[in-house]
């Protein structure tokens, strides 16, 4: 059995300091990815986080049976805008445009995606079933911050982000990016850890 490591040598894109934010540059990644539009609580963004670990562990399990290699299911990652800015400053949820993602080994190609999106259709619950597909994710530079607390207090980080982002000579621009560190299922509000990440230029 071959095991892939992902969260030890993707490890540098995957940590972040709550104190401090950076500049980092991210490398190409295969990634798994869902689109979407709405308030995240409502049904159609619960579907999307379904069908995507639904697909990403048919992959993992696919994979390990036969072709004998394995890997970890990455972290639940999101891409948030709106048509207009001030709809997503100011909290206006339905309004909201958002791509779900995890990222692969490289050894996944888009055919063993397909298959996978195939297998999960069979079977699959939801009463949607939302367009999974392969994409190579090309982020580059960025600048990222960990947010701790409840997704509700994010506010205050990200402005810190964008703030230091001005005051070491770059510009946003791209999509936000949040990275769930935690499952907020399983941990408490205060205990949350989330990457902010936004990609910048000069």
């Amino acid at each position: 059995m071959k095991t892939i490591d992902l969260k030890k040598t993707l490890k540098p894109y995957y940590t972040a300091s709550a104190v401090k934010p950076a500049i980092i540059d991210v490398p190409a990644m295969n990634c798994l990815m869902v689109d979407g539009m709405g308030d995240p609580n409502a049904q159609a963004f619960q579907e999307g986080i379904g069908t995507l670990y639904s697909v990403a562990y048919t992959l993992k399990f696919t994979f390990k049976k036969e072709k004998a290699i394995d890997y970890p299911v990455m972290a639940l990652e999101g891409l948030w805008c709106a048509e207009d800015v001030a709809d997503f400053l100011n909290d206006k949820r339905e309004n909201w445009n958002w791509t779900l993602f995890i990222t692969l080994p490289d050894v996944v190609t888009k055919k063993d995606v397909a298959q996978a999106v195939d297998a999960v259709k069979k079977k699959a619950k939801f009463p949607r079933f939302p367009e999974v597909r392969f994409e190579k994710f090309n982020e580059g530079k960025a600048a990222q911050i960990m947010h701790i607390g409840p997704y509700s207090t994010e506010r205050a980080t990200i402005e810190r982000l964008h703030k230091f982002v001005e005051e070491q000579g770059y510009k946003l621009r791209g999509r936000h990016h949040e990275i769930y560190m935690g499952d907020p299922r399983r941990s408490a509000p205060e205990k949350l850890k989330t990457i902010i990440r936004h990609p910048v230029e000069k």
